[in-house]
C-alpha cells in the first residue's frame, strides 16, 4: 500500500496550498501533480512518461497537444518529489512510470478522481483545479 504521509519536506507554517495538497496525496499522485505543476505540462502527458524519460538533469515530455517533445530541467523543488518516487520504483512491472495494478498506464480521469477526493477529504475541495 502507497504510503499516504510520506513527504520530501515538511510543511511550516509559511507553507503554500499546494505544498499542503501535496503532502496528503499518496506518493504516485503527489509525484505526478508535482511534475505537471513544476514542468506546466499536462497530466495527460505525465501519464505518458517512461523511466528512460528523466534524466539526471531534465524530463522529456511529449506534449500530446503540440505534437512536439520538450525537454524541462529539473528543478530543486521538484527534484526531491522525484527522487523519493523513482527509489522506489519497480521497474519490472512496466515500462511507464505511473501505473494501475495491472501495470497499465493511470488515465487523467483515474487521476483526477483521487484529486478530488483528497482536496475533498482536507476542505480543499477545488484546489486542484487552482494548481493544475
Amino acid at each position: 500500500m502507497v504510503n499516504m504521509m510520506l513527504s520530501p519536506q515538511r510543511c511550516t507554517p509559511q507553507c503554500s496550498l499546494l505544498e499542503e495538497f501535496l503532502q496528503v496525496l499518496p506518493l504516485q499522485y503527489r509525484t505526478i501533480v508535482a511534475i505537471a505543476y513544476f514542468t506546466t505540462s499536462r497530466i495527460k502527458d505525465i501519464l505518458l512518461l517512461q523511466k528512460q524519460d528523466i534524466t539526471p538533469e531534465k524530463i522529456i515530455i511529449r506534449d500530446s497537444t503540440l505534437q512536439k517533445i520538450k525537454k524541462v530541467t529539473i528543478i530543486p523543488k521538484l527534484r526531491p518529489y522525484l527522487t523519493v518516487y523513482l527509489n522506489g520504483y519497480d521497474t519490472q512491472k512496466s515500462d511507464f512510470l505511473f501505473t494501475d495494478q495491472l501495470g497499465q498506464p493511470l488515465k487523467s480521469s483515474q487521476v483526477f478522481k483521487i484529486l478530488k477526493i483528497v482536496a475533498k477529504n482536507i476542505n480543499l475541495p477545488h484546489i486542484y483545479w487552482l494548481i493544475l
